[in-house]
């Protein structure tokens, strides 16, 4: 029991569980749980069951079971969603990008006849898109028109879509950004502080005003197709998909890629064997 909350209920969840869980979710969004981490189920789980007021897990799959509007489905795969990400995480992409990338697609008419758009395709918590936003105000004649950049972002969770949005993250968050790109790029809170004290930063409302995000899953792209990529980032993705699943994401994702558009993909995700995609150097590749 516990004695600061007699009514906290710490719930049991065997192996058969986690199959179930784990295989629910790669039907619906291809992502792949490992079963044998039943603590993170778990406590990634226990969460739901209490908002619920159900009793166990059985009561829970009952409920998944019976979910006809697919919305605890989709509770379910965004609470075992990991969302990891920083400020330039990957540096040497976005120092690929500023020194060719963004020449190569220049040559094209990207950012004349053609706005640039930037895609990052699961966005988590926006490091990632800011990020693209900052190199592109860096390289300059991108951003001194009005309407010559756009940035899209997507991700299955809408809570995570909302701190993607509000752009807003503590000193800890940010520590992936020279002092040079937080002069430049971020506004300091002088109210909002974090549980040490620390003041909150938020991205400038020039680049914010540029970004719009949107719930996708990338097994179903159909909200996005309105949009032709230019530059895409799937990165730290594929890796949570089986080989079949992948190759499903990638043709998915390489269909809204602009020919000439650039993706790039996690160090650890090298994409082999597509007519589609051209590889520039590992992680980088170029759609034909």
């Amino acid at each position: 029991m516990n004695l600061v909350n007699p009514d906290y209920v710490e719930y049991q969840i065997t192996p058969a569980h986690c199959r179930r869980i784990a295989e629910r979710t790669r039907k619906t969004s291809g992502v792949q749980i490992d079963v044998t981490k039943t603590d993170f189920i778990r406590l990634r789980l226990s969460q739901r069951l209490r908002s619920l007021g159900l009793k166990d897990f059985d009561a829970y799959l009952d409920r998944l079971d019976n979910d006809t509007t697919g919305v605890e489905t989709r509770l379910l795969t965004e609470a075992l969603a990991t969302h990891t990400t920083d400020f330039f995480r990957e540096s040497h992409q976005y120092d690929w990008l500023a020194r060719e990338g963004l020449g190569l697609l220049k040559k094209d008419g990207i950012g004349s006849r053609h706005p640039l758009v930037v895609w990052s395709a699961a966005c988590s918590t926006g490091a990632e898109l800011w990020s693209a936003a900052m190199m592109l105000a860096e390289s300059e004649e991108y951003m001194t028109v009005p309407g010559r950049v756009r940035l899209l972002g997507s991700d299955l969770s809408k809570a995570i879509l909302r701190k993607a949005a509000a752009a807003t993250y503590t000193e800890e968050e940010i520590s992936g950004l020279s002092a040079e790109r937080r002069m430049r790029f971020l506004l300091r809170s002088k109210k909002l502080r974090d549980k040490s004290g620390r003041p909150y930063y938020r991205v400038e409302p020039e680049l914010r005003s540029i970004a719009r995000f949107l719930q996708a899953n990338l097994l179903d792209t159909a909200p996005l197709r309105s949009e032709t990529m230019d530059i895409v980032f799937l990165r730290n993705v594929l890796i949570y998909f089986d080989r079949e699943t992948q190759d499903r994401v990638l043709t998915n994702v390489a269909s809204l890629i602009r020919p000439g558009g650039i993706l790039l993909t996690g160090h650890a995700e090298p994409v082999k064997n597509r007519s589609d995609l051209k590889t520039v150097s590992p992680s980088i590749y170029r759609k034909i």
